[in-house]
C-alpha cells in the first residue's frame, strides 16, 4: 500500500502540491518497482522510492508495490499510476496576475477565458491551477447567460464546471483558491467548513446563517469600501449574499420582509439551488428575529431538502409543538 499524506491515492491519481517525504508511507511491501515518464520500470528498495517520488515535481510516474514474503507462493502485487503536476510558487503567482488582468478586471466572455488559458504565463506546470480558475469563470458565465454570450451549453451545466474547479482548486493552499472554492461550495449549497473565515463577509455570514441559524453569534459585516475586487462571482450568489446580509441585520420581523424574502425564493430567473438558499435565508432570520409564525412558509418547503433538513425539520417541528 502507498499513502500520500495518510491517504491511499487512487490507481491513477495526480498530485498538484509538494508531499514532504515524512508524509509519504509504503507499507507492507518488499521491493518497489518504479518507472517516470515512460522509462523501463526499474526495482528500487521502499526506502528509494519514497525519496524519488518526493523529489518528483514534473512527470507521469507508474508504482509496482511488491509483497514477495510468503514462500512457495506468487508476490502480492498493487499498482499506482501518478501523475504529479507540481508548479512552484512564482508561476502560480504569475497565474493570479493574469487572472486578475482579464477575468477581475473585465467583463467574462468565452474570449476572455479562451485568453486567459492561452496566455504563455499559464502554460506549463501551472495549467492545472490555471484551468481551474478558468473553469470557475465558465461556471460564473454559464449560470449568469449574458446576451452578448451565445451560448448552447446547458444552464446546469455551471454545476459540474464549478465541480470541477472545486476538484482542482482544493488541492492549492492559495488565497485566491480558498476563496473560489469557497464560493463555489456555496453555490452548490455545500455548507462544510462554514467556520472557516475567508474574508468575504458576507460569504462567511450566509454559510453561518444557513448552517446553523442558532449560532449566538455571527460574523460581522465590515465596510466593504476597504476592499478590492478579488475574483468573480455569479449574480445569482451574489444576490443571495446582498438577501443574506440584508435579512441578518433585523432584529424584528413584519410581512414586508416576508415578501422581499418571498420574491427572491420564487423568482424565476434564479437556479433552484438559490432559491432554497433563499427561503432558508427566510426561516432563518425570520426564526432569529423571534417570528416563529413567519418562518413556519419557507420551513415547510425546505424541511426536506438537504442540507438545510438538518437544522428545519426539527425547527418545524418546535413550532408545531
Amino acid at each position: 500500500m502507498l499513502l500520500l499524506g495518510g491517504k491511499e491515492p487512487s490507481g491513477r491519481a495526480i498530485v498538484r502540491v509538494p508531499i514532504d517525504q515524512c508524509q509519504i508511507v509504503i507499507a507492507n511491501a518488499t521491493a518497489v518497482k518504479i518507472s517516470i515518464d515512460g522509462q523501463d520500470l526499474q526495482s528500487s528498495l521502499p526506502d528509494t522510492a519514497l525519496k524519488r517520488i518526493a523529489e518528483t515535481r514534473q512527470a507521469e510516474t507508474s508504482l509496482i508495490l511488491l509483497n514477495d514474503t510468503q514462500p512457495n507462493a506468487q508476490p502480492i502485487l498493487t499498482y499506482y499510476t501518478i501523475s504529479f503536476r507540481i508548479a512552484d510558487t512564482s508561476e502560480l503567482n504569475h497565474v493570479d496576475d493574469v487572472f486578475a488582468e482579464l477575468l477581475v478586471s473585465s467583463s467574462i466572455t468565452r474570449g476572455t477565458i479562451d485568453r486567459f488559458l492561452a496566455d504563455a504565463r499559464t502554460q506549463g506546470p501551472g495549467s492545472d491551477y490555471a484551468s481551474g480558475l478558468a473553469d470557475y469563470c465558465l461556471g460564473v458565465l454559464l449560470k449568469e447567460r449574458p446576451e452578448t454570450e451565445s451560448l448552447t451549453t446547458p444552464f446546469s451545466r455551471y454545476r459540474g464546471l464549478y465541480g470541477s474547479a472545486l476538484e482542482v482548486l482544493t488541492d492549492f493552499d492559495r488565497p485566491l483558491a480558498r476563496l473560489i472554492t469557497e464560493v463555489a461550495r456555496f453555490a452548490l449549497n455545500d455548507f462544510s467548513g462554514a467556520d472557516r473565515q475567508t474574508g468575504y463577509w458576507e460569504l462567511d455570514l450566509a454559510r453561518a446563517l444557513l448552517s446553523d441559524p442558532k449560532r449566538t453569534s455571527m460574523p460581522s459585516l465590515e465596510d466593504s469600501a476597504r476592499r478590492r475586487p478579488i475574483c468573480p462571482i455569479d449574480h445569482g450568489t451574489a444576490r443571495i449574499l446582498d438577501l443574506a446580509a440584508r435579512m441578518a441585520r433585523e432584529t424584528r420581523w413584519s410581512p414586508i420582509l416576508d415578501d422581499e424574502c418571498r420574491k427572491v425564493a420564487s423568482s424565476a430567473v434564479l437556479d433552484a439551488t438559490d432559491r432554497e438558499k433563499a427561503l432558508a435565508i427566510w426561516a432563518a432570520a425570520a426564526l432569529r428575529a423571534g417570528s416563529s409564525r413567519s418562518a413556519v412558509e419557507p420551513l415547510t418547503q425546505i424541511a426536506a431538502v438537504y442540507p438545510f433538513n438538518g437544522w428545519a425539520e426539527q425547527s418545524l417541528e418546535n413550532i408545531s409543538k
